[in-house]
């Protein structure tokens, strides 16, 4: 990382002096060690630094630099206070997850649980569970619960191409778990009439997924690819580029698109 000629990097440093944060180190793989006092995070600038590529609105940067401060400031409320606000969240699997609670989905992505607090999203880890009392068994059942939920109050949208049917979620409140809507345990119930079961998706970004019936398999599959690849190399929190297939037994990849390099 050339740190000297780095708008994003040099934004964010700057910040993290004004409120007297240290950066410790910068490891092979960019991510950042920072330090206040006796609490110690890593922080990785590569999505928001992909947002400015695509952007160029430094304020993006300013913004995500600022909500370090509250994570490190901030204590999460007791689980009876938070526990409507865990939810499934998905991220590549290149990643060093240490004491974060996760779980391999396919080979590219992993399923990680979150905590949505205010306008920040907290990763779930072990010791967040020791500090709420709480096992890890009592949080998936509570995650896949409000998970059901947000799914419940998501609209499916239909749209036609050709004669054959593309859909999409909207969602007011959840917007960044679109992608992860295919863990819900009333996924099958939600989509089962309009394109019946088991059905195809993509979910290049966090809050991006597309579905598809397998009838209509060949001929979208196909018609897919660049708006897949698109989004996967030019958003700011991508996932994958694999076609997914949902059965009753979870979610596994049967193809993969190609970036063209």
């Amino acid at each position: 990382m050339d740190t000297d000629n780095d708008i994003v990097y040099q934004t964010f440093k700057t910040i993290l002096d004004k409120n007297n944060f240290k950066i410790v180190r910068i490891d092979e793989e960019e991510i950042i060690t920072i330090q206040k006092d006796e609490w110690i995070g890593k922080v990785s600038l590569y999505n928001i630094r992909k947002e400015y590529q695509r952007d160029a609105d430094i304020q993006e940067v300013i913004n995500f630099s600022n909500l370090v401060i509250p994570r490190v400031e901030n204590n999460l409320p007791d689980w009876d206070i938070i526990k409507d606000f865990v939810y499934i969240s998905f991220f590549p699997s290149d990643f060093d997850f240490q004491d974060f609670i996760n779980k391999p989905i396919t080979k590219d992505f992993h399923q990680i649980f979150i905590c949505q607090w205010g306008e920040l999203f907290y990763w779930v880890s072990k010791q967040m569970l020791v500090d709420w009392g709480l096992s890890e068994q009592v949080l998936e059942e509570q995650v896949l619960e409000n998970c059901k939920k947000a799914l419940n109050e998501a609209e499916l949208q239909v749209n036609m191409v050709e004669d054959h049917k593309l859909g999409f979620f909207e969602s007011k409140d959840h917007e960044n778990l679109k992608a992860s809507f295919l863990s819900a345990p009333n996924f099958k119930e939600k989509v089962m009439l309009e394109f019946g079961f088991p059905i195809y998706a993509v979910i290049p970004v966090r809050d991006f997924c597309i579905i598809f019936s397998e009838k209509d398999f060949d001929y979208l599959s196909q018609r897919l690819g660049n708006t897949v690849i698109e989004e996967y190399t030019e958003s700011g929190y991508p996932i994958t580029i694999e076609i997914l297939k949902i059965t009753e037994e979870g979610i596994n990849a049967v193809g993969k698109y190609e970036v063209q390099k």
